[in-house]
């Protein structure tokens, strides 16, 4: 749909209804309403189990307003009735056999664009109403990050600004009605710091010149539902890998794809970009440094930033962590079966016990890395992987021996919670360092 079209025929005195009284018509009328657009009626085949009204406007049956209003050039009606919908053909067949002129059909991209935006406005005005705009945490506007995130910031008291990724159940599940109502005791900076260690802001640190040479490549996770046209616009120390290969044979899109000698490529149903991480693992030439990336997803660093990491012994890179108020645990609870999470601490109890405390304690925190985006020093990649990988199989082989076949992506959301607990277990000999993550429409 082209706005600019809808607004001119708007203003030529075109008249709006919308066919359906559901879901999707609703969501059709408050993205017209925001858009200054009035809707003049919604119309349906049969008036039983359905209002009178909706938003204060009379739904109406489309036999009598087709008897009442002539097939007029001066209206628009907008079939909220997609083609995903067991109903659609039956709709279809019934508006066009019985001449209903002036019909626009609506796509599924189209309603869930609205659904999104309208969200999105949801969202920001609750996040208004949360921040006190003359408190310790407001919202940095200006950083890059996905649709329903924004980064709540906060001034330290050495003058720097502390960046958080916070996402649209941030208020839906705080029962705090401030932001500072969620940090009585501790800041979030000191929160956070206590189960991570300090807070090194990539962009903060400062040049020693002290290196001059170093290598470093970040694998770029690259599969066949990826749609945003951004291929090649990418920093040139980005390598596409193609993951899921093994479910897309004989379609290859990339040079360096994750089934290609040892490989878990036909777990990508469950694993996500992680086929990605255990190709790299068992496959990547070593650089100085090594890390992962989405194809939407990148690091907001420079190339001169990376030699930042070698001159400030910098050993692994994330972006800027999440804050969910509600908890991790129940976060994440809300992603996947609570199941999943206690097989995962049952599986590092078995092969990783000396990492059980820090997952318990990951698990009770709100702060966590996300996406299982990250860059390490080599050595501290290998050790990462070899953890991380230690456990899942622990969770595949549990699975398997049960007969139980998903493909619902849930390794890839424990995966990402083996990170925080990497990041925890480690605090006191690994020097961590943060920076914004970019994000791809």
């Amino acid at each position: 749909m082209d706005m600019q079209k809808i607004m001119e025929q708007h203003h030529r005195g075109i008249r709006f209804y919308i066919f359906g009284a559901g879901k999707h018509a609703e969501s059709i009328f408050l993205f017209l309403q925001e858009s200054g657009i009035q809707v003049d009626g919604f119309l349906v085949s049969d008036m039983e189990g359905n209002p009178e009204s909706l938003f204060g406007i009379p739904v109406m049956d489309i036999w009598d307003f087709s008897n009442i209003s002539p097939n007029l050039p001066d209206r628009m009606i907008w079939v909220s009735i997609t083609k995903s919908s067991i109903h659609y053909k039956s709709v279809f067949d019934l508006l066009v056999q019985n001449q209903i002129h002036n019909l626009v059909f609506l796509t599924d991209d189209f309603i869930r664009d609205i659904q999104l935006k309208l969200l999105q406005k949801t969202f920001e005005k609750e996040l208004e109403s949360f921040f006190d705009k003359d408190g310790i945490y407001y919202l940095a506007e200006a950083v890059p990050v996905e649709s329903y995130h924004r980064i709540m910031a906060m001034k330290g008291n050495d003058g720097k600004e502390y960046h958080w990724r916070i996402g649209r159940t941030f208020t839906e599940k705080c029962t705090a009605s401030k932001i500072s109502d969620l940090f009585l005791s501790q800041t979030a900076l000191e929160e956070f710091e206590e189960q991570y260690g300090t807070y090194h802001i990539l962009h903060d640190l400062k040049r020693t010149n002290s290196v001059k040479d170093l290598s470093y490549s970040v694998y770029m996770a690259h599969s066949h539902a990826d749609k945003t046209e951004l291929y090649g616009n990418w920093d040139k120390w980005i390598i596409p890998i193609q993951v899921g290969s093994a479910l897309t044979v004989p379609a290859n899109w990339e040079e360096i794809r994750d089934n290609l000698g040892d490989n878990i490529s036909e777990k990508n149903g469950n694993y996500s970009e992680c086929t990605a991480l255990y190709w790299m693992w068992k496959h990547a030439p070593r650089t100085d440094y090594i890390g992962l990336c989405h194809y939407r997803r990148h690091f907001d660093i420079s190339e001169e930033e990376f030699i930042k990491l070698e001159e400030n012994q910098i050993e692994v890179l994330a972006t800027a962590p999440t804050f969910v108020a509600e908890g991790i645990e129940s976060f994440f609870s809300s992603l996947t079966p609570h199941t999943d999470i206690e097989l995962l601490l049952k599986a590092i109890a078995t092969v990783q016990p000396e990492y059980l405390p820090a997952a318990e304690s990951f698990f009770k925190a709100r702060f966590f890395p996300p996406c299982n985006l990250s860059i390490m020093r080599y050595e501290r990649f290998q050790e990462y992987a070899s953890f991380v990988f230690s456990v899942t199989f622990e969770i595949d082989r549990f699975y398997g021996e049960m007969g139980i076949c998903r493909k619902d992506r849930y390794m890839g959301f424990l995966v990402e919670c083996l990170l925080g607990i990497f990041l925890m277990r480690n605090k006191g000999r690994l020097k961590i360092g943060y920076t914004d993550m970019v994000f791809f429409e």
